[in-house]
């Protein structure tokens, strides 16, 4: 019989793989019902190195006997108890702070109960995520089997990462629906999915390699000078300057959002346009990823397409949001970084120069584009991002950051809170940022900087009581509200389409931006073309205070303008036959 003969099959088999790949050689299981297709998987992946024992509390202790022997936090294979679901769980927890104190590599796979099993009578069911929190190095909570090639992605590159944590023990909890045993399922199609998800990395280790920061890296058959590969960069950590220094010595193209703060040099900033056209369907050899994703969706869905080795370089914590890393590395030290180089050297030139000049082009096209731009939101947001006069930008979520995204020239600094990408507290944010570039001047005697905000209506409405800090001596610079009237990254989504789509989801709310700048004692302008924006920006530039400048971009098709110039800039990038690189 073979193993994916239902979902539960093909999930539990997948979890198993993963933990072995990951290190772990050996498994009690316990018996029981919902656990019973883990149970199958495990002993099926693992063969004679899996122990029956009924009793819990005794099975967390013999799994922690063997990972104490095998060498505990320094090295040794984790092992691993698989348990049912309700109070055979909590008969873990003697064993678990055991292992959290001495520091033990010990993996919980905890069956659950699907959620409408919980707080509806069901009887075994009871909270599970978060009953070992305190003492957890960390837990993974899955959701209920999905057979998408997406789920099933995200599902090898958690469990491999989980598997190969030494510092403590960690927890799967695993939600399964009837039917649980391994036997066949009428109603079961097994999808179509790629070989490295259906099967796992070719060469059989795990989906997500951890390297240790201080670890050595080897080579490997899939790094070696001359590759066509590419870096990719989102919002900005202590990492990128190193990101960039790699990029030079490779001469991999840089694809780096605005707020990366690797906007100068040979940066390629009209990624956004660019991978909308032609340069799209070319394919790299490597992908290096620095810190999170880019934030433009055209981006990460190229990214995603591709299959190639991928190295996450990341900065704390999982920010391979498209499950797609071969190797992810955590806080990486100097040598990581200089033995990158050494093993790439030089990539291929004619993929690079490829990229440069098709950002070059696309670049020329955006200025000869907006020359001609009515007004409305995409002109406003354009004069805004290329402005001169202001020290920094600050960008809003939404749709100013994305703005900023394929607006903001090279060589501009760039902040956006983007570690959730909420609107939460902007304008406060902007201040912190003013007040702490005006005091670093003021120490070295410099003239004090003025900044610039960017937002939307929404998140300026969201943040009105931190107007009031910006009349704080020392303030300088612009909020620039481009109101469109709502919620206007709706527009871009399938949403827009439904019949009730402005009541309940776009929600026009006629704020008065003037009332708010009166009521925090601020300067304020509202515009509503291309030479007001222009006079308006360049008397805020010089001026002692911060101005408000409300852009009146409301109606207009929105939409339809930045589609059209994402286009013009990717049809400017195109250069077919002119690159030998791989498609």
């Amino acid at each position: 019989m073979t193993p994916d003969v239902n979902l539960n099959a093909l999930w539990s088999r997948l979890i198993a793989e993963e933990l072995h790949r990951a290190g772990v050689r050996t498994a009690v299981l316990c018996p029981g019902s919902r656990n019973s297709p883990l149970l199958f998987a495990l002993a099926r992946e693992l063969g004679d190195r899996v122990i029956s024992h009924t009793d819990e509390r005794s099975a967390g202790f013999i799994a922690l006997g063997i990972a104490k022997a095998g060498g505990g936090p320094h090295g040794g294979d984790p092992a691993a108890v698989c348990v049912t679901s309700g109070s055979a769980l909590a008969n873990l927890m003697p064993a678990i702070v055991e292992a959290h104190a001495a520091r033990l590599p010990l993996v919980v796979i905890a069956a659950d109960r699907p959620w409408e099993m919980h707080g509806n009578g069901s009887s075994q069911a009871m909270p599970q995520r978060g009953i070992f929190a305190q003492f957890l190095a960390c837990e993974l909570d899955l959701g209920e089997p999905t057979a998408t090639p997406a789920a099933l992605r995200a599902l090898r590159a958690q469990v491999s990462r989980i598997g190969q944590v030494r510092t403590g023990p960690v927890m799967i909890n695993v939600p399964l629906r009837d039917p649980l045993p391994p036997l066949p399922d009428p109603a079961w199609v097994m999808p179509e999915l790629p070989d490295e998800v259906r099967h796992g990395r070719a060469q059989g280790g795990p989906f997500t390699a951890m390297i240790r920061a201080d670890a050595e890296l080897s080579a490997g058959g899939w790094m070696r000078p001359g590759m066509a590969g590419v870096i990719i960069a989102g919002a900005g950590d202590d990492q990128f300057m190193r990101a960039q220094v790699l990029a030079i010595a490779t001469g991999f193209p840089l694809i780096a959002d605005a707020g990366s703060g690797l906007r100068v040099g040979e940066v390629i900033a009209r990624a956004d346009a660019l991978l909308g056209g032609e340069l799209g369907n070319r394919r790299p050899d490597l992908v290096i990823q620095v810190g999170a994703a880019p934030l433009a969706r055209v981006v990460y869905e190229w990214l995603g397409r591709q299959d190639c080795p991928w190295i996450a370089l990341e900065n704390g914590r999982n920010q391979d949001m498209l499950g797609r890393a071969w190797v992810a590395i955590d806080q990486p030290h100097e040598p990581i970084w200089r033995r990158l180089m050494e093993i790439l050297g030089r990539g291929d030139e004619a993929w690079a120069a490829r990229w440069r000049r098709a950002d070059d082009a696309a670049q020329k096209r955006l200025a000869q584009v907006m020359a001609d731009e009515p007004w409305g939101e995409v002109l406003a947001a354009h004069l805004v991002c290329t402005h001169p006069g202001f020290a920094f930008r600050h960008a809003a979520s939404s749709m100013a950051v994305r703005h900023a995204n394929v607006h903001v020239m090279p060589g501009n600094t760039v902040f956006a809170n983007r570690g959730v990408s909420g609107i939460d507290g902007t304008i406060g944010t902007f201040i912190g940022i003013a007040l702490a570039q005006a005091a670093a001047a003021r120490a070295t005697g410099a003239a004090v900087p003025h900044g610039m905000l960017i937002i939307g209506d929404l998140a300026f409405l969201h943040d009105l009581p931190a107007l009031s800090a910006a009349k704080i001596p020392g303030m300088r610079g612009a909020i620039v509200v481009l109101n469109n009237d709502g919620g206007g990254i709706f527009d871009y989504l399938a949403v827009a389409n439904v019949p009730e789509y402005r009541q309940w989801v776009r929600t026009p709310h006629g704020a008065d931006v003037a009332g708010a700048a009166a009521q925090a004692g601020l300067a304020y302008v509202a515009v509503s073309d291309r030479h007001a924006l222009s006079q308006a920006l360049a008397a805020a530039a010089v001026a002692d205070a911060v101005t408000i400048i409300e852009c009146r971009v409301a109606g207009g098709d929105t939409v339809g303008r930045h589609r059209a110039l994402l286009k013009a800039m990717a049809d400017a990038g195109d250069f077919p036959g002119k690159n030998p690189a791989n498609s």
